[in-house]
Formats: C-alpha cells, structure tokens, sequence
C-alpha cells in the first residue's frame, strides 16, 4: 500500500514559524526603538508614579488581544520592547523597565524587573518617583449595580504617599461576566459621590472589602480576556494594565470562588412544574406547549446565564427573544405563538419569586411588553432564522404544502435544536441536516455524558449506560426520523407522544427497537430483517405484540445499559470466528476546530499505522512535512528515528486491526508538535470482504487548514483576518496564503484521485 507519488516536500523545506526576513528585522527594531525612546521621554517628564504608570498601562495595550496568526504578541511586541529597553541602558529605558516590571504580564514583569536592577547595577539613574510604583494600599471600596443583576460598577480607593486615587470598572453579567470598561480617578471621593447621587429604587450600593472587590473583578478581567473581539468601552485597553496590577494589590478571598450553579434534567423540570402551577401561569393557552417554551426559558438561564434559571431583567429578556432563541431553535407555530405569552408570565412570576422590587417590576414589564410585541417579526424572519435548514432539500416543487409541513413537524422532532454547548464551549448556527453536526446536537442534549465522551481513554458506563452507544442509537434515529425511513418510525412517535410520553423517551423506545434488531442480526451473523424491524415499530403504541421477542428492558432506556454490553461483545465476538479480512470505515475528524473538519474513510482493516498516516494525510490534505505520533490511551507510535520517545512503538510493525477491535474505538492522530495537530480516528463500521479493499474516501467537510498557521487557535484567527477587508492583517495575511483560502471547500472526487494512488 505505498504511495506511487505524493509530491511531498523534503523534510526541513517547510518554512520556520516565527523567522523574519533582515527587511521584516529592521523594520521591527525601528519600531521598538521609536517605542522605548517616545515612552522614555514622556516618563522623564512625569513627576506622579501614577501618571507614568498610566502612560506605560496605555502603551501595553496597544498589542493586548491582537490577533496574530504564528506569533504571541505579547512576546514579539511585549518581549521585543522590553529586550529593546533593555540594551538602551538610559534613565528613560530604566523608567520603562520599571513600569513594565510591576504593570506587565508576568513573564514580561520578570524580564523587565531584572533588566531594570541590572541597569541599576551599572549606574544608570532611576527616576524620582520609580521606588513609589505599584506601592499603594486599598482603602475603600463599593459596588453599585442594578437589582436584575445586569451590571455591577466596583469603586476601589487606593492611597500612596498621603494621595488617593480610585479604580472603576464596569463588569456585564448579561455578557458572560466580562469586564466591560475601566478607567482610573484621582479623586475616588468624587466619584463615590456621583454614583451615590445616582440612587433609584431599581439600583442598589453597598460597601464591600476589598476581598470582595478582588473576587468581583479579578473574574471578570480573565472573561474578557479570553474573548477575541469583545465589547469594550474606550478607556478599557489604555486602563487593562493598570487596572490588573492594582487587583493584584487587593487581598485574596480565603474562600474558593463559587462555581456556576448546575441544574439537572430533573431540577429544570421541577422549575417549570412550580412555574406552570403559579398563578401567572393559569392563562396559557395549552399546558404542553406552555411547559415547552417555559423549559427553553429555564435551559437558557441555566447554560447561558451562569445557572441563574430564575433571574429575569429587560436585558436578558431582550438576549434571550431577540437573539439566541432565533439563532439556536426552531419553535413549531404553536411555540411561536405561545412564546410571547409564556415570556409575559415567566417575567411576572420570577420577578416576584426572586423579590423584584416594585419599580423594577414596572420596569420588567414595561420592556417585556415591547420585547413580545417585537418577537414575532424577528422570529419569522428567516434572515434571522435557521428553519431553511429544516427544508433545502424538499422545496423542488415536489411536495405541496400540507406535506412540507408534516415534514418540517417531523425534523422538528427529529433535532429542534440549530446550537448548543459542551461545557464551556458555545456550538451556534450548527446545521441538523448534516449528519455530524446533527450529532454534535445530540451530544448537547446530553450533558451527563461530555466529559465520558470527552476522554479517548473512557471504556465504562456512566449510570449503567454507554455513553457512545447510547448516543450512537439517538444519532440512528434522528437519521431515520429527519429522512422519514422507515416511515414506521415517525408513525411510532406520533403514537408514542399522543400517549403523553415525552420526546426523549420517545426517542428511547425508537432507538430500542434499532439496537434490539441490530444485536440480533449481530449474534446471528445475518442481515438486519427489515420487515420484522418495521412490523416492531408498527407496534410500538399499539396492543399488538412485535414480531420478535424482546429482552427484559431494564427501565426506559432498555438496551441502552446491560444488553448493550452484549451487543458490544458480540461486535468483538461474532459467531463463527472473525472473517480472513475486513474492510473499515473509519472516520477522521480534526480537534478544536470549528465548524468542524472530518473526513470518512474506507481502507484495509490490515493496514499498518505507517500506512494509515500515507492516507490520512491525503485524505485530510496535509503536506507530510512535520513529524507525527499516533496515540491510544496506553501506547504511543511513530515512525523510527534517533528522536523518537522512549517507549514509541514502530509504527510499522503494528497493523490498524491491532489496535482498533469493534465500533466505538478511537486512535488520536498527532501531526506538526509544533502547531499541535491533533485527529480523532474513531471505527464506525467492520465489514468482512473476501477480496481487496479500495482505499475511498466517502464523505468528508470542508478543507485542510494551511500548513504552519498556527494550530486550530492560529486557523480560526486566519480565517477571521481573511473574511474581513478591514482587519488590519488582512492583505498581509492574504499575501500569505497565496490570495485566496476557500475553508468551506472540501472536493472528495479528488481526495479520492489522490487516494488512488496507493497500491492495494
């Protein structure tokens, strides 16, 4: 199976991440030379440590939450500076070390506090005030903030030398917690005393210690920072530097901070129990529909809005209706018509469960009746909207109209969702048509099983149930359901739901049916019967019995726990022995990366892993320019050099069968250590041929990321400065990869041509 030619480059030719030309050199010293000689010269004018450290806070922020494609910026600008200043060897370089050394990052902080004492050593003078920076002591401190919870202002007075200046920054709950503006005062008194003239019955203002102060806003700064692009007020970058060093002044909370609030499956239900038995409830038109658009209130608060189900407030309301709700779910016409309705009531009912004030509660409603009477426009918009998803392939003049709309109500049920979250991570505008995005959907819907799902090594259960297997039945169902075969299925669920059943256990009883059909034919070494599979759907909410027997079910998720297990060992025991050969289909996805990158491929269940990398490096797109490892939960293998880990297996003596038995096993593919390429291989199908298997890629989505851009961080940051004329890398970048990147492009007929180069 060696390539006959892959048109590879030689190993070394790739080009060095990080090198500069002597142009490129030049030109970055001249601008760290203006920056040290400008920035020393205005601090040799500055009498007050806390105007110089002002001036050295707005010139760290002029490269923080820069976006640079194969490079830090804060060790090309940060590191560049600092060494710059540091071989000037004047008092004006001095002063900048000594900003740097107490406001900088803090590797920066370390470099530049040893350059700065070197300096000293050899007699370069500090200026007046350097001893007196960053020695200050809080004295004061208060929160402000409005009673929905929505923003909290914090005021912290600190004094040296007999002066007081204070620190004001804005934190935004509505948007994750994030630290929204900042700026600095020399006259804290003044300012407590406008926020204090500012006083309504909608706001509050109380003193807190300057524990709680650090526990408010030390948070908040790392939110922001960890965002991209986000919204800031003007003063923020300029102030950022300084801000977190007088944060580092105030004294740690000896208490842990406290961890957002996780709600099961079972506590959100209850939550909209009390709520649908509330008083402002009574007047929904249908308790069904009620419950459902009350359930998406209540998994908004707790996923989105740090577990705060029950907090309520115009902006979050806004959020909520005008925002996430169009970009993330597809509501029937009864949802839709329902949910203005609900929202009143649910305003109504939280404001006062949670103890919203009179005024506030005037206020709530005010806006709640201008948000609801908005909604209907934003949520039949379908610029706004991801229903096109649900029906691209079947407007071809085909159906009429009563049929597209049984249709839509079918997919609905199938996947209601268009995004979701894995943990920390947000997944909007996912597509429910395609099969892989439709999984990461499913994944959502299941937060118990994330982290299992999350961890190669995990081989378990998780209460009693696999969690892949589990996940693999709601994928076969959600398949059968958005394609409408067999059409027994949806019949079932409308049976099944007419009863009072809920859809996920809906969803349960379908996906027992296949994976009792499917652990049959496994046993017996036979073909699915699909008559009996559609005569036991047929059945399902119905008195007739089903043509086959049926093992004892083990609560409602039937095989989904102990007979799964059977149908795992018999995948890795067929009757009658293992076949002389077989052909896998293996599926090839790329970490970290959103939307996501994969490739579906069939090759030799023979092949070695030496073989394997050949194909996944065609199939994906990669150049076979940087060293690679191929990894399962307790062995690593590689090719064989003088470099390679102690204890690396030869990557040629071991056969893809050897280390992938049954459905459901995983191999991690590592590609380029130094930009951090990593790859799931996961085995989806084991089929027994009796002759050779073609190499063939069958399905896959969108194109390999450039070589040497960085890893998935660097790609994403790529494909932002490409998409936008106005990025200030964008011709830069755009030069650099040649002119033109095309991400969404994937041509399997060519992976294939390629592919077809291997002998076989």
């Amino acid at each position: 199976m060696s390539p006959k030619s892959r048109g590879r480059r030689t190993k070394g030719s790739p080009k060095r991440r990080g090198t500069r030309s002597s142009t490129e050199h030049r030109e970055t010293d001249l601008l760290f030379a203006q920056m040290v000689r400008d920035v020393g010269r205005d601090l040799l004018d500055l009498a007050d440590p806390l105007q110089a450290e002002l001036c050295v806070s707005d010139l760290l922020g002029l490269w923080w939450n820069q976006v640079m494609v194969d490079a830090d910026p804060e060790v090309v600008f940060g590191e560049g500076v600092v060494g710059h200043a540091a071989r000037k060897r004047t008092t004006g370089a001095l002063a900048l070390l000594r900003c740097v050394s107490v406001l900088g990052a803090p590797h920066l902080r370390t470099m530049a506090a040893a350059a700065a004492d070197a300096m000293a050593a050899d007699g370069v003078a500090d200026p007046p005030w350097a001893q007196r920076l960053g020695a200050c002591a809080p004295t004061w401190s208060l929160a402000y903030g409005d009673v929905f919870g929505d923003q909290t202002s914090v005021l912290v007075a600190f004094e040296r030398d007999g002066r007081s200046h204070g620190l004001v920054v804005l934190v935004d709950h509505t948007l994750g917690g994030l630290a929204k503006d900042a700026f600095v005062t020399d006259d804290p008194q003044a300012v407590r005393s406008q926020i204090q003239a500012l006083s309504e019955p909608t706001t509050w203002l109380r003193e807190v210690s300057a524990e709680q102060a650090r526990s408010l806003l030390e948070p908040a700064f790392a939110v922001t920072d960890s965002m991209l692009d986000p919204p800031l007020g003007e003063d923020f970058r300029s102030t950022r530097a300084l801000a977190l060093a007088r944060i580092r002044v105030l004294p740690r909370s000896a208490d842990s901070p406290a961890e957002p609030a996780e709600f099961s499956p079972a506590e959100r239900d209850a939550i909209v129990a009390e709520f649908l038995a509330a008083t402002q409830a009574r007047r929904l038109p249908d308790t069904t529909v009620a419950r459902e658009c009350a359930r998406l209130i209540v998994d908004y608060g707790c996923d989105y809005d740090a577990g705060q189900p029950l907090r309520v407030s115009p902006a979050k309301t806004e959020v909520f209706l005008m925002d996430w709700l169009p970009r993330t779910v597809v509501l029937t016409a009864a949802q839709q018509e329902s949910m203005p309705a609900a929202v009143r009531a649910w305003a109504s009912w939280a404001g006062r469960r949670t103890g919203l004030p009179k005024a506030a509660m005037a206020e709530l409603r005010e806006a709640v009746d201008e948000l609801t009477a908005a909604y209907p426009e934003i949520i039949g918009s379908a610029e706004q909207g991801p229903a096109a998803a649900l029906i691209a392939d079947l407007v071809d003049g085909e159906l009429d109209l009563g049929a597209l709309q049984v249709a839509v109500e079918r997919r609905l049920f199938a996947m209601p969702f268009f995004g979701t979250r894995i943990g920390d991570e947000d997944f909007p505008g996912l597509d429910p048509s395609d099969p892989d995005e439709r999984g990461i959907l499913i994944l959502g819907e299941h937060p118990e099983y994330h982290e299992a799902i999350d961890d190669p090594a995990f081989d378990g259960t998780v209460d009693g149930v696999n969690p892949r297997l589990h996940l693999a039945a709601h994928e076969i169902v959600a398949e059968q359901l958005w394609h409408d075969d067999p059409a027994e299925a949806w019949s079932a669920a409308q049976r099944l739901t007419a009863t009072g059943m809920d859809r996920h256990n809906v969803l349960h009883a379908l996906a027992d049916v296949a994976m009792r059909q499917l652990y049959g034919a496994l046993t017996n070494r036979e073909a699915v019967d699909v008559d009996a599979y559609r005569a036991d759907l047929a059945a399902l909410g119905t008195d007739r019995p089903a043509r086959r027997a049926r093992p004892a079910a083990k609560g409602q998720d039937g095989l989904f726990d102990e007979p799964a297990r059977r149908l795992r060992a018999a995948e890795s025991h067929p009757a009658g022995g293992s076949a002389t050969a077989a052909a896998y289909q293996v599926k090839v996805s790329l970490r970290d990366v959103k939307p996501p990158i994969w490739r579906r491929l069939v090759l030799p269940a023979a092949v070695t892993l030496a073989e394997l990398h050949d194909v996944v490096q065609v199939a994906m797109g990669w150049t076979d320019s940087h060293l690679h490892q191929f990894a399962t939960r307790s062995r690593v293998f590689g090719p064989s050099h003088d470099d390679a880990d102690p204890g690396q297996a030869d990557e040629t003596d071991v056969r893809l069968d050897g280390v992938l038995h049954r459905p459901g096993d995983q191999l991690r593919y590592r590609y380029d250590f130094g930009d951090g390429w990593e790859h799931d291989i996961v085995l989806e199908q084991v089929q027994p041929v009796a002759g050779p298997v073609p190499v063939t890629c069958l399905a896959g989505r969108r194109a390999c990321p450039p070589e040497d851009c960085g890893g998935p961080w660097g790609y994403t940051d790529l494909c932002a400065a490409l998409s936008d004329p106005a990025h200030p890398r964008h011709a830069e970048l755009t030069e650099w990869v040649g002119g033109y990147l095309a991400p969404a492009h994937f041509d399997r007929a060519e992976v294939n041509r390629q592919l077809a180069a291997f002998d076989r």
